[in-house]
């Protein structure tokens, strides 16, 4: 094993993550950095040291800038004053109807940014509409992060009149959560209408109106038990709105036509990547959760920065 790391800093609390938190002993057992939200979510066993949900702190006397990153509750963006500035975006979205973001404003020569889209560039207004007719033909089942986009669909759902929405515990513990002490993460003007979310949804007992139950893919919680009581039934419909992990139930339900995926953006357009790239004056763009295949297009649109994947990249 090479040196223990110094420090983890977490840029929100999707187990894809945080999911390897459990093997830090082998790093040498480093302090973890996150937000106050985030820590609550890693359970009562794991010590964490705080940082501020949008403003600066130190990280083992190194200054960091963060903000929220718009994706999910507590997450942000942070960023460096190392050579001339270096960011890092986590998971982030500039669209979400729940979720605050603050555009990163200090200037960063080097920037890791979310392209996990790649070249993706389909407004959320367009997601709905793709939704939309399978919400009104109903019943539906959305299987969805409770810490994430769930939240964000049943707000969306609430506003297009439904009040036929139901959750399962994960969700309905996430929008309390919401509604009081991870407040913080949200956009201005939405505490309302969630508190009347949280108020109107029931829960899922039958097959019945719009459902939104965790895990997204399927692999744990209420969806893991609804899977296997549904999946050979004609009903509900099944649509998954992110990420499809192979090997997973909910990529085997697709591959059979029992379920279908229409994407909910919970990550930026190429123009957000493009719009951010120019903000912070970045001039290397290090692509984050894409492949290789989508370099091209990436380099293309953010020119003329010098977008790599190889290093290791001086800062």
């Amino acid at each position: 094993m090479g040196k223990p790391i110094d420090a983890l800093i977490l840029s929100h609390g999707h187990k894809d993550h945080v999911g390897g938190l459990s093997l830090r002993a082998r790093l040498g057992d480093p302090p973890i950095y996150a937000t106050e939200i985030v820590g609550r979510g890693l359970g009562p066993g794991v010590a964490v040291r705080p940082l501020p949900i949008g403003g600066k702190a130190e990280v083992l006397g190194i200054e960091v800038e963060t903000g929220r990153n718009g994706h999910a509750p507590g997450g942000v963006w942070l960023r460096f004053p190392i050579g001339e500035g270096f960011l890092y975006t986590g998971d982030y979205s500039t669209g979400s109807i729940l979720y605050a973001y603050d555009a990163p404003a200090t200037a960063a020569a080097t920037a890791l940014i979310d392209c996990s889209y790649g070249s993706y560039e389909k407004p959320l207004a367009a997601c709905w509409d793709e939704l939309a007719p399978l919400v009104e033909r109903g019943p539906l089942l959305l299987p969805v992060p409770a810490n994430g986009r769930g939240p964000e669909i049943a707000l969306a759902l609430l506003r297009y009149g439904r009040t036929d929405i139901f959750v399962d515990d994960a969700m309905q513990a996430a929008l309390r959560r919401l509604c009081e002490r991870d407040g913080a993460a949200l956009r201005d003007g939405v505490a309302g209408e969630l508190n009347r979310l949280a108020d109107r949804v029931k829960p899922i007992t039958a097959v019945r109106g719009i459902m939104l139950a965790a895990s997204a893919d399927g692999t744990s919680g209420a969806t893991a038990r609804l899977f296997r009581e549904w999946e050979q039934a004609s009903e509900p419909a099944i649509v998954f709105t992110g990420h499809v992990p192979l090997g997973t139930p909910a990529a085997a339900l697709i591959a059979r036509g029992r379920a279908q995926f229409i994407r909910w953006n919970v990550h930026p357009l190429r123009s957000d990547t493009l719009a951010l790239v120019r903000s912070v004056r970045a001039t290397t763009v290090i692509p984050a959760f894409c492949d290789r295949a989508q370099l091209p297009g990436l380099a293309e649109a953010l020119a003329p920065a010098r977008v790599t994947m190889d290093g290791p990249v001086a800062i």
